[in-house]
Formats: structure tokens, C-alpha cells, sequence
């Protein structure tokens, strides 16, 4: 009889709109609720209720402000989610009331003396399948914490907790977050932070599962893909894993989750403070190249769970959501990471010496070949990430230098000098490492600019002045044979520039519309611009632009009949010798002992 009654006052409370809340969720929290009932609409369905929002400050204003991150952690460009809201209604004490928007992504809700509950329900529309988007179909749905959850600014600190109902038969949800006793569909995220950093992925993906540095680790394996060796595939993961491990030393988490989506692009990845997601081409593990490619893609992500998520820029954390989050320090975020995603490759035996050499390499070439590495710092570069690196134009390679590769070739210059200061003892690593005892561990924040050099001469004994000021301050040319000396080797360059013939117009392969001019170039020099069609050469249909100018030589003279803006011009170009670089590392043939010992330190041999 005592169960039918409790019971029966369970259903009248819910039918009257009382909400049912267990004793662990008895204090003020934050509920919502996802439901996706028209996968095939791309709309997502979203309803957030505050348990008790009288508040003191809150009674004071008589309102409350709801708002929508414009960005998310890990992506440097303001996205403006709240693009994607739509017919976003309100009730106060379960009775409606206005919701009114007074900026781009904030709503005013008005609060009365003796207001308690809040309930608020909009529609997301959610078409956009990238790692820093939401993306709903009727195979699956993609969500990331800044473009689907409004937050009140009194609230951030208090737990979230968030329902998922998934659509008809869908049984799979994968989440870094914990689900809570009551209902395995609830998850619970401490505070507003930790659930931006959370993203969800639901739908009827297969869940692999593998153990490494002493903690479970799951792949989510979603969308169509070509065949894969599943037993190799979690072996190469487990070795990554378990390498990245070996930078630090210690493992911040107490579980991991690899978000994977297969699709018809290319690469791309974000990282999170327990997770990852990934996009790779549904191909990647039938093509030697391209599983190799993903492989660093993996590397590089896991490790942003040291560097990014606890090893970070003092800028970066706590998140203004609202505004841009400038640094100085991308090129430590991105360009140290960069340079460990291969390194823990060769780590993990998943790269051999020669091919880590082909990559450091690679970066050495990018920077030698890219005009916009001497006009543009890596400070600069990091700073104007916000309305620059995700925002190129046809200028960019002659204005920009991307953190990413230059930074990785800076952190290999940075590793090789302390292995040369410190005869081998140390090395990056233990830079690494202090940053992440002293300011992570011990004092819960970030390094600052000045922290992090002060950290790298504390490491090495020796000062660094000079590499900051012309490296990363300034755009002074990287003298890449002084630091490779120190472990016998020097660059050469593949490309023979006395045959190579140069124009310096970028095409896409087997296109013939101008991408992009390089200044100071034959074609820069003539007039060529960006988003001309190149018709013909001397005369004669032209249909491989790049294909044409492996035949020509140096000095000479060509006639170039372009459409632009729908007229046909001719533009007459004298081509001259290649200044491009395909550098490889070559090994000196007699080192010394030292020479060998820090070789074999760098290279993990």
C-alpha cells in the first residue's frame, strides 16, 4: 500500500510539473535535458532548469541573464553559437513569463522577490559536422558543450547535470562525463567548465575499449569506415598512450575517451580535459600514409591532456566565454604539442629514426619556404590567431606563420639546446615536467609569458634571452645547422634549385586558378593575382599548371592568357631559379662520442 501511495504522488507531481530531485541533488544545481525527436530535422531539443534561483544579488536586479558561449576552449575563433538558437521560451515557478535578448548571445529572464524555479526550453539547430560543432542527423548526434549549453553566470560553479534522451533504438552515448547512480541517461559535470569541456556523442556507434597507464580507455568508432585490425588499431593507441605518458611522468586522469568520426575530409581534432575528438577520412586505416598520419593526429590530441588542459597559458583558463581569450603562448600550446606528436611516435616504435628525422625536417622546410614566418612572431602569430590563423586569405602565406609548425620547429631548437647545455641529463621533458608540478600541481594556474623562459633557463643553467628575442619575439632567420650540429647533423636541400624553374603562383593539384602569389616572386613581379584562371602559356591550353612548370628552366620567358573578373588579360612572367627548400637531416659521417650520445638521447635510438 506504502508503494502504490509514493507511487501515485510521484506521477501527480510529475503531471503538475514539479521536478523529482534525489538527495545527492538536493542543493541549487543546474538540469538539462536533450532530446532529439526529428533527428532528421537537425533540430536538438533543449530544456535547462535552475532548482532554486532565488538569489540575493539575483532578488536585488530582478532579472537573470542566460548566455551562450561565442567560442570554445582548444579553437581560437569566435563562432557565435548563439547563431544556432531558436524559439527559446521561459517560465518562472512553472508559469511563462518573457525572455528577452539584449545581446548577440544573452537573454534576460525578470525575476519577481520570490522566485525559485526556472525552467527554459530552446531548439538548436545543428548541421555542422566538425570537432568544435554540433551536428545532428539520423545517423547520429554531435554535441559540444559551448554550442549547446546556456549558463547564468551565478550558477558556473555548481554542479550540471545533463538527461540524454536519445533518439528511437539509439543506445550508445559516449561521454568523459560520470553518469549518476539513478539513471545511467543523467550525467554529471561538477561545474559549468567542466561540461564545455565534455562533449557527447550519441547514436549506435561501437565502443572499443583498451588499458593504458594504469586507466581505462575507450574509442568511440563512429560513422562507416574501411576495414581496420582492431587489435592493432588499441595495441597502436596503448603504445601512444602509454609513450605521451613517459613527457610528464605522472596521469592527471582517472579515465579517457577517444571521440572518433569517420567521414570524407581529412583530418582534425579538439581536445578536452578527459577526451578527444577526432575526424579522419573513412580510408585512413587502408592507406599506410594516411593511418600514419592519424596516428599523429592521436599522439597529438592525448597530449594536450598534459599541455593545453593542465600545462597552460595563465590566459587560458578560467574562460571568459564571452570574448576573445588573447596569449602570447600558442606557439607553447600548439608548437611544443606539435613537436611531441611525433616524438612520442618514435617513442612508441611507431616511427622510425629515419622518419622522425623526415619530419623535423618537414617543419624546417615549412619555415624556410613561407615568406610570412619573417613578417609575423610567433607571439604575433598567437596573439592574432582570433582574426588571422583560422580566418587565412590569399595573403596569408606571405603574411602569417602558424604556431603549430613553426612553433614545433622552435620547441625542437629549444629541445636541442638543453640537451647540448645540460650534456644530455635533460631536455624539453623536463621542462614539461617542472611546468607541471609548479603551476599546475602546486599552484593550480597557469605560466605567464616571462614563466616560461625563466622555466626553460632553469631547466638548461644557461640564458635564453637571445633565442627569445630574435625566435619568438622577433623573426629573425632559425639557424637550424647551429642546433643540429650539437647532435652531428646538418640540412640539405633535396631541390636542386640551378634545374628548378620557379613562378611562384600556388594552384590546387590538377587546378588552374591562382590560390595564392608569393611576394617577390615571377608572378608576383608580373601582375598574376589571386583568383586568376591561367587559359593558356605561349599560345597553348594550359591544364596543369605545376605539371607545366617541371618542364621549364630558369630565365625562361612565358606569355600567360588569364580570365579575370570574366575578362581575358595576358601578363608576360620571366621565371627564375627556385628559392624553395626540401631540406632532409643528413648525419655527419664521423661524429664525436658526444655528438653520438646526444643523437641517440634526441632521437630515442
Amino acid at each position: 500500500m506504502i508503494q502504490r501511495l509514493v507511487v501515485f504522488v510521484f506521477i501527480v507531481f510529475f503531471l503538475c510539473g514539479f521536478v523529482f530531485v534525489p538527495d545527492s541533488m538536493s542543493q541549487t544545481h543546474i538540469q538539462y535535458t536533450i532530446s532529439m525527436p526529428e533527428p532528421a530535422t537537425h533540430c536538438v531539443e533543449v530544456e535547462m532548469q535552475i532548482s532554486d534561483v532565488n538569489q540575493p544579488d539575483l532578488q536585488h536586479q530582478g532579472y537573470i541573464d542566460l548566455k551562450m558561449p561565442v567560442w570554445t576552449p582548444g579553437s581560437y575563433l569566435i563562432r557565435e553559437y548563439s547563431k544556432n538558437v531558436d524559439r527559446l521560451e521561459a517560465w518562472t515557478d512553472h508559469q511563462p513569463t518573457v525572455a528577452r535578448k539584449i545581446r548577440k548571445n544573452v537573454w534576460r529572464i525578470p525575476l519577481s522577490s520570490c522566485t525559485k524555479h526556472l525552467k527554459v526550453h530552446y531548439q538548436l539547430y545543428a548541421n555542422e559536422l566538425t570537432v568544435r560543432t554540433n551536428f545532428l542527423d539520423d545517423q547520429q548526434a554531435y554535441l559540444t558543450g559551448a554550442a549547446t549549453f546556456l549558463y547564468a553566470e551565478p550558477f558556473v560553479h555548481l554542479p550540471h547535470y545533463v538527461t540524454i534522451k536519445p533518439f528511437s533504438d539509439w543506445k550508445s552515448v559516449s561521454t568523459a562525463l560520470p553518469a549518476v547512480e539513478w539513471d545511467p541517461h543523467t550525467y554529471r559535470a561538477d561545474h559549468f567548465d567542466l561540461l564545455v569541456d565534455s562533449p557527447f556523442q550519441i547514436g549506435t556507434h561501437r565502443t572499443l575499449h583498451f588499458e593504458a597507464c594504469g586507466i581505462p580507455h575507450q574509442i568511440a568508432m563512429v560513422g562507416s569506415h574501411a576495414p581496420v585490425d582492431e587489435e592493432q588499431l588499441l595495441s597502436d593507441y596503448k603504445r601512444i598512450c602509454e609513450a605521451a605518458l613517459t613527457v610528464v611522468g605522472q596521469h592527471p586522469c582517472s579515465h579517457y575517451l577517444f571521440i572518433v568520426q569517420h567521414t570524407n575530409g581529412g583530418l582534425g581534432g579538439l581536445e578536452h580535459l578527459h577526451c578527444t575528438t577526432l575526424q579522419a577520412n573513412r580510408n585512413t586505416y587502408s592507406q599506410d600514409v594516411s593511418y600514419a598520419n592519424f596516428l599523429g593526429l592521436v599522439a597529438h590530441e592525448y597530449f594536450h591532456l598534459w599541455n593545453v588542459k593542465r600545462i597552460r597559458p595563465i590566459e587560458l583558463g578560467p574562460f571568459d566565454y564571452e570574448n576573445e581569450n588573447y596569449t602570447h603562448l600558442l606557439w607553447v600550446a600548439e608548437g611544443f604539442t606539435s613537436m611531441y606528436d611525433n616524438h612520442i611516435l618514435r617513442r612508441a616504435k611507431l616511427s622510425s629514426v629515419e622518419k622522425y628525422l623526415a619530419d623535423v625536417a618537414s617543419d624546417f622546410s615549412y619555415v624556410a619556404n613561407t615568406p610570412g614566418t619573417r613578417i609575423q612572431s610567433l607571439t604575433d602569430a598567437s596573439w592574432d590567431a582570433w582574426i588571422k590563423y583560422y580566418r587565412p586569405n590569399e595573403n596569408a602565406i606571405n603574411s602569417q606563420s602558424s604556431y603549430y609548425v613553426k612553433g614545433a620547429a622552435v620547441a625542437t631548437l629549444l629541445n636541442l639546446e638543453i640537451l647540448h647545455a645540460t650534456q644530455g641529463s635533460r631536455s624539453l621533458d623536463d621542462v614539461m615536467r617542472y611546468l607541471y608540478t609548479t603551476y599546475y600541481l602546486e599552484q593550480n594556474r597557469g605560466f605567464s609569458e616571462e614563466e616560461i623562459q625563466s622555466a626553460i633557463e632553469h631547466i638548461a643553467g644557461v640564458s635564453f634571452d637571445s633565442f627569445f628575442s630574435d625566435y619568438i619575439w622577433g623573426t629573425k632567420a632559425l639557424n637550424f645547422n647551429k642546433y643540429l650540429a650539437y647532435v652531428g647533423c646538418s640540412l640539405a636541400n633535396e631541390i636542386q634549385p640551378f634545374t628548378t624553374a620557379f613562378l611562384g603562383a600556388n594552384v590546387a593539384p590538377g587546378k588552374n586558378v591562382v590560390s595564392s602569389i608569393i611576394k617577390d616572386s615571377p608572378a608576383y613581379r608580373a601582375g598574376l593575382n589571386a583568383g586568376d584562371e591561367l587559359v593558356s602559356v605561349n599560345g597553348q591550353p594550359l591544364t596543369d599548371l605545376n605539371r607545366f612548370i617541371l618542364t621549364q628552366k630558369p630565365n625562361d620567358e612565358l606569355l600567360f592568357e588569364v580570365r579575370r573578373s570574366g575578362l581575358i588579360r595576358t601578363f608576360d612572367v620571366k621565371l627564375s631559379t627556385s628559392p624553395l627548400k626540401k631540406y632532409v637531416i643528413v648525419r655527419d659521417a664521423n661524429p664525436s662520442k658526444e655528438q653520438q650520445n646526444l643523437f641517440e638521447t634526441w632521437v630515442w635510438a
